[in-house]
This record gives structure tokens, sequence and C-alpha cells, in this order.
């Protein structure tokens, strides 16, 4: 810390009056810079009390009374730092040789609050590890449509909200068939407020086991689910009764509401731990079996919607213009499609997909008529389970590349949130997407289509979809049909098997010819020793705590295996039949916590194109994974005592998407973190995706979007690198953004007009690289380049090529342009917008000689909050802006004049000038005459008494825009010229 402050210092002992006096110029100097750093130390420390103000509101900490200390002394600290801001205002302006005095003393003050606040945010990140238990949500919100406009379902939540203050009621049972609307009712119960007030814990459980059993999951994972809920902890206890002990001592001392979707039998409540009715608690329950039921219950049942409800879905689904669905034909046509539904939610949202998905070309009668026509061939009403038989109707016009696409999403457990990434690894990994126009657009064209016909649904993000459970066992069934004994699905401790019941014990032959196997939640009671699957392509063994070691033998017969996921198991280790996997293409490891090592065999893994080892406790990558050349996807995890064991990742030439996740809440650590990595990274030459995520925000450092290469180095220098290194640069578009995140994006209007495009943000004296790419752009930003007072001749010279600049928070700026550094070059040939904008200190935006050529393109000119401004054009420079188009200066206090010496020059000033705006401009006296004016917009102006306006230059005026009131005090040089422009006038 002590090398990022410039010290104010006393007068030591022994020190001459020269040396005290020499001390304190210099602290005088660097009261500015004193005064930057100060802003960032508070800046972060007020970040760190907000983060720790979000976590102990979530979090307890074992020294409570020390953290209470902690953020009083931040206030305390806050209170002085808003003092010393107010005196840096008062002082900023001072001589520094005149006030050296006061001015050191300041300085003296700031570099020592600089030392109190470094301490307080180390001791705030020490505090942090206090924090040991997360305080429980009273409820954890759901994502759920909305039923306020379908009086069926909301009568049913209505219904229950009227029940649960009955003291005499324990539970409320919500019945209804497949697909009628109760997790929703019951999603929408979870999220009411009336419940949040009501209740201390709000708890969901899906009971229910793959949707193709009739029974409800163990007891063991029920109470694993509460137990998680509440935070009640349960690690190492194998006693269910136990559990139960520990989940009833929690809730008996709350009032709770316990929600439980979809069960289909009957439930021990005793033996899970939930005790009957403590302080007026309340148990709500779906279900589709009548059987099912719990003591003292109310029943609602949930009725098929009216034919009123079932349209005003329909239509709130499809969404289209009123000029469209009012067509008579049209609305014919949907009124039949709706009644085909019957009433029935998840029909109903079918239907309207299907419609939905005619593209809006073809909206028409005859394109809506072949929608009806599809819905009519859905199978007949009257079958036993019409919701099965139509969505199995869906999935067979599916094509040849989405149905397997489909398929082989349900291989992962019900209601599980699917990352859509790894599902595009693992459709590649099968080879199920063309590979002609990138396997990447053509699988998230499958994407889309399957979720447009809802056959997956969005998730919690944007990053995850979700399948319905009813179209899961759908997907499972045609499994089963098409694929016979060849797939094994078994995702529950309540056995869920594709083809036949599968045996209560894991043996060789039950692995014999699967092409797909999926097991996960412990439904496996051991690893056979060396199964014969050498059909096998797809193993997913996921959340596994019975088995810490995979058998050195088991993958020996799996020489055609593609993809293996073993998401949170709890190995220890890899076994080493690994290596017989030569044709594995994806490896996912993430959550595995503890497997320490990647064994240095797993390099013989020649065909692997992705890897995810995040959350692992994999502390260092072997040197053998450089051998693996097609890897083209790395997920890894960073702390601060691994960053530094994985260089090796930096020598994986084909590497194009590599996703950092970091481990560490220490802002100035991850900073660091971020700077040594991106200097590394830019060795990569495919890498065309590079992200780090932290535990509050994403940072990407290289992404490709729409073809343009997007690229943020924190430094310059980070981005000489690139340029030596991506060649891609010389060829493709491009936007790269120095210290300033990608994520907060342009600035600069009409950004889309600019293929090449750099933004240098918080940059410090002039950098020969920023040269070197200005030469390549079309845009350029720059912004809070706090010590320069102009752009230097090399920048400017750069700058030929650029057709857009934005120059913003410039503090120190005085010119843009310094007419004795460049009076020999053409300044701004290709220039055709400049914006400056926030400008303290800028008093002109150039003066003096002008090149032949210069500006000569410049057709749009936005000056904003510029005080200091004194002139915006002399006249020689005026005279170069032939093709200005557009001007507006705004809140330019001190500006007189527009173009200083006006009355010199002749007609021909901004010949092409057909936008005038002025806004705030208090001192403005006089503007020039303009011929081709068309809009002019003044506002609060009141120094400017006349306009230059006469009978021959204003035919082309179309629009004024001023306020009435100053309107009225103007001087006119004729009735004549006030009366024509009146007609053309609009007050304010």
């Amino acid at each position: 810390m002590a090398e990022e402050v410039v010290s104010a210092v006393l007068p030591k002992t022994g020190e001459t009056v020269w040396d005290s006096i020499q001390r304190m110029t210099e602290a005088s100097i660097s009261m500015n810079e004193n005064y930057s750093c100060f802003q960032a130390k508070m800046k972060t420390l007020c970040a760190l009390r907000d983060d720790l103000k979000d976590r102990t509101s979530r979090y307890m900490s074992t020294k409570k009374r020390t953290m209470d200390n902690w953020f009083h002394r931040v206030r305390a600290v806050e209170t002085v730092a808003r003092k010393l801001e107010r005196r840096f205002t008062e002082k900023q302006e001072s001589s520094t040789w005149i006030h050296v005095i006061p001015r050191s003393k300041l300085s003296k003050e700031l570099a020592s609050i600089c030392l109190d606040i470094c301490e307080l945010g180390m001791e705030g990140n020490q505090l942090a590890d206090t924090l040991v238990r997360k305080v429980v949500e009273r409820v954890v919100k759901m994502t759920t449509p909305d039923i306020s406009y379908i009086p069926t379902l909301q009568g049913v939540l209505d219904k229950i909200l009227q029940d649960l203050p009955n003291e005499d009621l324990k539970a409320i049972r919500v019945l209804g068939m497949l697909g009628a609307g109760k997790t929703t009712i019951l999603q929408n119960l979870n999220n009411h407020e009336k419940v949040a007030s009501m209740y201390e814990r709000v708890i969901w459980v899906t009971v229910s086991g793959e949707e193709n059993n009739k029974e409800n999951l163990s007891t063991e994972m029920l109470q694993h689910v509460i137990a998680e809920r509440l935070m009640v902890e349960t690690e190492g206890i194998k006693d269910v009764s136990k559990i139960a002990m520990r989940i009833k001592e929690e809730l008996e001392a709350v009032k709770y509401l316990l929600l439980l979707d979809d069960v289909k039998a009957e439930l021990d409540l005793d033996m899970i731990g939930i005790p009957s009715g403590a302080k007026g608690s309340k148990i709500v329950m779906t279900t589709k079996y009548r059987h099912v039921r719990l003591p003292s219950c109310s029943n609602i049942e949930v009725k098929k919607l009216s034919q009123s409800e079932s349209w005003n879905m329909f239509d709130r689904l499809l969404a289209l213009p009123n000029d469209i669905k009012n067509k008579a034909q049209l609305q014919r046509t949907t009124f039949k499609a709706v009644s085909l539904c019957g009433g029935h939610p998840l029909m109903i949202k079918m239907a309207a997909r299907i419609f939905k998905a005619i593209e809006k070309s073809e909206i028409n009668e005859i394109s809506w008529s072949d929608g009806l026509q599809m819905l009519r061939r859905w199978p007949e009403k009257g079958n036993n389970d019409p919701m099965k038989d139509l969505l199995k109707f869906c999935c067979d016009h599916l094509n040849v590349e989405q149905k397997p696409c489909f398929l082989y999403s349900a291989l992962y457990p019900e209601d599980t949130e699917i990352s859509t990434e790894r599902l595009l690894d693992c459709w590649a990994a099968e080879n199920f997407l063309k590979s002609g126009y990138g396997t990447k657009v053509g699988g998230r064209n499958i994407l889309r289509h399957l979720k447009n016909v809802i056959l997956l649904e969005e998730g919690e993000s944007g990053q995850h979809v979700r399948m319905h459970k009813l179209i899961r066992a759908t997907a499972l069934n045609i499994l089963s049909e098409e694929m016979k004994d060849r797939c094994l699905v078994k995702t529950s401790d309540a056995t869920q098997k594709v083809n036949v019941v599968a045996p209560k014990r894991a043996c060789v032959d039950l692995w014999t010819d699967k092409e797909w196997i999926s097991l996960a939640n412990n439904s496996l009671d051991r690893f056979p020793d060396a199964p014969h699957s050498s059909q096998l392509s797809t193993l997913f063994v996921q959340k596994y705590s019975k088995h810490k070691k995979i058998p050195d033998s088991f993958f020996q017969h799996m020489c055609s295996l593609l993809v293996l996921d073993l998401y949170m198991t709890e190995i220890v280790a890899l076994p080493s039949s690994i290596n017989h996997l030569s044709n594995l293409k994806v490896l996912y490891l993430n959550g595995c916590t503890v497997l320490k090592e990647l064994p240095g065999f797993i390099g013989q893994l020649k065909s692997l194109e992705v890897l995810d080892i995040r959350g692992t406790g994999v502390a260092k990558l072997p040197y053998e994974i450089e051998g693996l050349t097609q890897m083209r996807r790395l997920l890894v995890s960073f702390t601060m005592s691994t960053k530094d064991n994985n260089d090796v990742i930096f020598k994986l030439q084909g590497l194009e998407d590599l996703i950092i996740d970091v481990d560490s809440e220490m802002e100035d650590w991850c900073n660091d973190l971020i700077e040594d990595v991106v200097e590394k990274v830019s060795t990569l030459p495919m890498l065309i995706s590079f992200q780090f995520r932290f535990h509050n925000r994403v940072i990407d450092i290289i992404q490709v979007v729409d073809d343009t290469m997007k690229i943020y180095v924190p430094k310059e220098h980070h981005l000489r690198s690139f340029l030596e290194r991506r060649k891609d640069l010389e060829t493709r578009s491009f936007q790269v953004y120095i210290g300033y995140f990608m994520a907060h994006g342009p600035e600069i209007p009409e950004f889309y007009r600019y293929d090449r495009y750099v933004k240098y943000h918080n940059g410090m004296g002039q950098d020969d690289v920023i040269n070197e790419v200005l030469t390549k752009v079309h845009a350029f930003e720059l912004t809070n380049h706090n010590d320069i007072n102009y752009l230097s001749r090399n920048v400017i010279k750069s700058m030929e090529n650029v057709q857009g600049c934005l120059i913003q928070s410039c503090n120190q700026m005085k010119t843009i342009v310094n007419w004795s550094h460049t009076y020999d070059l053409s300044l701004w040939p290709n220039m055709e917008r400049l914006d400056a904008k926030y400008m303290p200190k800028l008093e002109t935006f150039l003066m003096g000689h002008v090149q032949l050529g210069s500006l000569s393109k410049l057709k749009t000119l936005v000056l904003s909050k510029c005080p200091m401004m004194t002139v915006v054009f002399c006249n020689v420079v005026a005279q170069h802006l032939l093709e200005l188009q557009y001007l507006e200066v705004e809140d330019c206090w001190k500006v007189e004049e527009i173009v200083m010496c006006s009355k010199d020059i002749g007609p021909c000033a901004f010949p092409k000038l057909n936008t005038l705006i002025l806004c705030n401009m208090l001192s403005l006296q006089k503007i020039c005459s303009c011929t081709s004016l068309e809009i002019l917009r003044i506002h609060n102006c009141p120094s400017l008494k006349e306009l230059p306006f006469d009978s021959n230059n204003i035919m082309q005026l179309q629009s004024v825009e001023v306020e009435e009131e100053w309107w009225e005090t103007l001087k006119w040089p004729d009735s004549y010229v006030k009366e024509q422009l009146s007609r053309r006038c609009f007050f304010r």
C-alpha cells in the first residue's frame, strides 16, 4: 500500500527549512494523486461493506460483535471521507505553490486515510471467513407462469389461501389429471405474499420418482431435500430415524408450510420427520391419484378449463397483433383448434406453440388451416391417456436431426436444470448435428425448435433448459420402443428402466449391449468390474455418494464411449482403465469434490474435446494434458492456492472455449488474476470464448458474436500481446475494450455502423500500442483518461481511418487537438461523427491552422457538458467544415458565440448544416448564419437576443423549437422575418 500513496509528510528532526519546504511542496503536488487513490480505495471498501451486509443477511458470523464493530468503523471512515471530499473540491483548483500548506496538509490526511481504508479492507476479508452458517430463507421464490387470468386455476389458489387459516385442517389435497396445472398452482402458492407473511418456513418438495413409476422417492431422498432446505446438518448420519429427529426438532420450532408436489403413494410423514400441525403449520400436496390422502385433509379438484378460459390462454400464448388475429377466418380456425384441446392446459400450450411456429410470412388462412389439420391428426379423444398420445404425436413429427437430440435430453434426471452448453457438447459428440455449417449453430437451431414446440422449456436462467416430466416420460417410452434393450435410464432410487424392470443388483449383464446409460442419485448398488459395453456411447453417473472408487478395470471394454459424465460423484480417483477410452470426446468431472488429481494417463485420451473439472479438488493439471491436441473446450476452477499450477492450459493450442471459475471474493486478488491470465491467454490462437466466473459477476475476456471478435484487456500492454499473436485481428471485425468490461457495452452513438471499434478507459499517458490498434479501427472511444491535455500527434496520425469518435470524462483535457503539434497533418480526413462529453476543463474543440482536407467528411458534432469551453470554433476551423450537417452544443455555459469572429465568415460557413441544437448555453450571445438550416432548437439561452435570419436565409427552415417566453423577447430585423418564423415555431 505504501508505494501506492505519495505521502504528505511533516518536517522531521534534523531537516533544514528548505528540506521541509521541499517535502511540503511534493505533498502539495501529490494531492490529486492521493485523492484518486483515496477514491479508488474507498469505492472498494464500500463494495466490500455492501457485500458483507448482503451476506450477513443470509449467514451468521462466529464473531458477531467484531463484525458489528467493523461496520461501525466503516461508517466512521465514510463520515471522514465526505469531509475530505468537500475539502478537496475547495482546494482542487488552488495553486500548488501559493497554497502549499493547506494542500500538503490535506494530501497527508488523504494518504493516512488510505492506509486506514486498506486495514479495514483486510479485516473485512478476514471477517468474511467467520460467516459459517446460512440463515434459512423464509421462502425460495420460483419462476412460474401467471394464472390470474385463468379463473379455474386462480380459483383453486384462492381456495387454498382461504383454507390455510382453518385450524381444523392439517393438510390440503389438490387433485387433478396429468398436466392440469397442479404444479403451476402450487408454485404460485409458494410465491404468494400472503404465504410469506403467514409462515416462517415454506418448503417445496417434489415427491415423485420418475413419471413412469407409481412410487414416491425414498424416505432418505425426501429427508435429504428437506434437510438441505432447512440447513439441517446430516452429513455422516445414515440412520433415517436420527435424521427424522433432527428435521422434527427444526420444524417444531417454527410455523411451516410444506408443499408436496406430485405425490404418488401414501407418505409416512412421521418417518420423514414431519411433525403434525405444530404451531398452525400446514401441508399442501398435489396428486393425480384419488387414493392418496393425508390426515385431516380437505380436497380441492382442478377442473378442465372452460371454453372462454381456453381461448384466453391460447390467445395470450399466441400473442399475435390485433390486425392479424381479428381476421374472421383465422379466428374461426384458432377457435376450432382450442376446441380440440378439450380444456387441457398443456394441450392448449402445445397447440399455441404449433401455430406460433408457423413463420410470420405464412400467417394466412391456408397455413393456419394446415396447422388445424395437424391438431386434428392428434389421437382420438376417449383414449385412456390422450395427453401422452398427443406428446408422442408431437415427438413423431420431429425430423431426423431433431428427434435424437430430443430423446437424448431425457437421459437427465427428472426436474433437472440442463445446461444448454453441456447439451450441445453431448449432441455434437454423438454426431447428431450437421457439421457443414457449424455444429454449434445447428445445435442452437434444434434447441430453439424444441423450445418452440415446448418439448423443452426455458430453465431458471437463459443458460439452462428443463423437460416437463410428462414429456420426459413420453421420450423414455419412445426410447423403450425404438432402442429396445439398448438404453438404461435409472435416475432415482425409485427404479426407472426403459426396457424392463431393472434388477436389484448391478451386474455385468445389465451393461451389456447398451448404447446409452443414465444413472443418478445412488440408483446403482455397485459398479461391475469390467462390463462388456463395447457399444456404449454415453454414460451418465451423476450424484453418487455410495461409491468412492470405480473398479480399475471398469472402462476396459468401452472403446466406443463418447460422453462420460461423473458430475458430483464422490470418487477419489479415476481408474487406470480410462486410458482405453480412445474415442472419448466429453468428460465431466465437475463437482467431484474429493477427486484430488488427474492421472497422467489422461493424456492418452487423444480424442478428448471437452473437459470440465470445476469444483473438484484437483490443484494441478498434469503436463500430459498438453498432448490433448483435440481439446477445444476446458472448464476449470482457480483458487488462491492453485492459480499458478495450471500453466499447461496455455499450451493447448487448439483450445476454443475456456471458462475459469474463481473461488475467491478478494477483489484485488481477482483483478491481479485477470491481468496475469489475460497475458498468457493471448498465446492461444484458436480461442474464441474466454470467461471468468466470480461469485457476483461474470467477465468475458474473449467472445465472438456475429463473427465479431470481442476482447477485453485490463491494461494497454495486454493488447500488444493480442496484436502480435492474434493474426485474425488483421482480417475480421473486432471490438477491443481496454480497462472497461465488454458487458458494459459501447457508448458511442450509432455504434452499429462501425465494423472495428476500440474503447480505451482509465488509461494513463500515451502508449504506442494504442496508436497501432487505432490504425485498424473505424470507431474510437476515449473515456476517463485523466492525465492528458490533448490528443498526441501520434494518436491523431493513427486515427486517419476513424469515422466515429467519442471523448468523454477526460478531466484534464483543455483542447482535443493542439495545433502546434499537428500543423502539418491532415486532421481526421475520414471522421464523420465526433462527440465530446463531460469534459470539465475543455476550452475549445480545436484552434489554429488546419491543413487542407482536414475534417472534410465531418457530418455530426456533439459537445456536451463542457463548462469551461469559451469558443466552439475559430473561423479558420469553421471554413473546413463543409460537410457538417448536425451540430449540438449543450451545457457549455461560458460559450459566447459558436464561431469566433463569426462576422468575418462568409455565407459559406457550414453550407450543409441542417440541424442546430443549443441547450443550456447561459452566455451565448451570437450564432452564425446558415443558409441550409432546417431544424433549430434552442433551450435556456437567456443571453441570446437575436437570431441571424433575414428574408434570404429563412426559406429552408422547417422547424423552430424554443421557449415561448424567450421567443417574445427577441429582436427582429423586420416583422416579415418574425411572422415567417412564427409559422414554423413550436414552443417547449
